[in-house]
């Protein structure tokens, strides 16, 4: 893989990075060399960096063995350089995921609320950031797919066209602008709430500064989605999920009820439990709907489990529980919790622009 051509897009494409800033470079240490070839990039705009390393051992050992108190504190250092930053690059943290089953959830609950004063003025400051995911033969065993499938559909996905991909997306972007009302049905779905007076986005891979300036500072890679937030109180009825992962473990068939804008009642096929203790930890809004989004990336064509590929396929839509004040809401939680949905039908003030997964707009 050429990491360099994909450290580059993403400095001079993707961040836009200009001379002066200071950018904050995370991400595991299984994929330093995208770090290091990042971080060169930042150098060569004559820009500063700053990299925070992870491995999945030590962010285990530190959910497990620091003081419970200790860990629901925020971090000094970490909330100084949110004042100094002007921009982030977060990579993929884990390369496996499930080392973080043994951790007690009230433990994870306590680090996220660690981590809410430093998402709140990375928001208030409007601190660009772009998130990207990373392909491990791990994830692939936890998700039962092909490695060599996974590795060359996700780095696709990653440099697919994205001028293209924005010309899609602004023809959905004006239905949902232009609309009051949200209807999505599958089968087991039927789901209603209002757009009315939020912004929608285009996550095409570019910050631009008239993304900036109507309040969207970030994005992910792979890119690929139109998203809004809902009014948050007007959403009600019944989303069925066909599976999402979490600690590295499959919870399957979510069936959630909302009622004025929060998940009342939710059953699952399979690991319910886990589901609810990972909502029971959280804090703040964290049952309450954050996002719609709409998948539009034409590089990913069938699920594989990891998420920030998932929510990008064309074709599906996905709702997300919890924080949204980064792009138009006004719910605070220390969990953000996309969760997809295939061949939905949704209709805007009645018309259908979406059928059965397919665009009909």
């Amino acid at each position: 893989m050429d990491f360099d051509s994909i450290a580059e897009t993403i400095v001079k494409k993707c961040m836009r990075v200009r001379a002066g800033e200071t950018i904050l470079v995370s991400g595991g240490l299984f994929c330093l060399e995208l770090l290091e070839d990042i971080a060169v990039f930042v150098a060569r705009q004559r820009a500063y960096n700053l990299i925070l390393p992870y491995t999945d051992r030590m962010q285990k050992r530190i959910l497990l063995e620091v003081d419970r108190d200790f860990l629901e504190s925020p971090s000094k250092p970490l909330l100084e350089l949110v004042n100094i930053i002007d921009g982030r690059i977060a990579v993929d943290t884990m390369q496996d995921p499930r080392v973080l089953q043994s951790v007690p959830e009230e433990r994870i609950g306590a680090q996220r609320q660690a981590g809410r004063p430093m998402t709140h003025r990375l928001i208030e400051r409007k601190v660009r950031w772009t998130g990207m995911g990373f392909p491990t033969k791990e994830k692939a065993e936890m998700f039962g797919i092909d490695f060599e499938y996974f590795h060359d559909m996700f780095w696709r996905a990653v440099m697919t066209d994205y001028e293209k991909m924005h010309e899609k997306g602004k023809k959905i972007v004006d239905e949902l602008r232009n609309g009051l009302n949200v209807r999505i049905t599958t089968n087991k779905t039927d789901l209603r709430f209002s757009v009315d007076g939020r912004p929608v986005y285009i996550d095409d891979g570019i910050i631009s500064e008239e993304d900036i300036q109507s309040g969207d500072i970030g994005n992910n890679l792979p890119a690929g989605e139109v998203f809004c937030a809902p009014i948050e109180h007007s959403c009600e009825g019944r989303a069925f999920f066909e599976a999402a992962f979490y600690k590295g473990k499959k919870i399957a068939g979510i069936d959630a009820v909302f009622k004025k804008g929060k998940v009342v009642e939710v059953c699952c096929e399979e690991n319910g439990r886990l589901f609810k203790e990972a909502l029971a930890h959280a804090h703040g809004g964290k049952d309450i709907i954050g996002e719609f989004g709409i998948g539009l990336n034409p590089e990913v064509k069938k699920v594989t489990g990891y998420v920030l590929t998932d929510e990008k396929i064309i074709g599906s839509i996905h709702i997300a529980l919890g924080e949204n004040r980064g792009f138009g809401g006004e719910n605070e939680s220390s969990l953000h919790w996309d969760l997809p949905m295939m061949h939905p039908t949704v209709e805007v003030d009645g018309r259908t622009i979406m059928e059965d997964g397919r665009f009909t707009v």
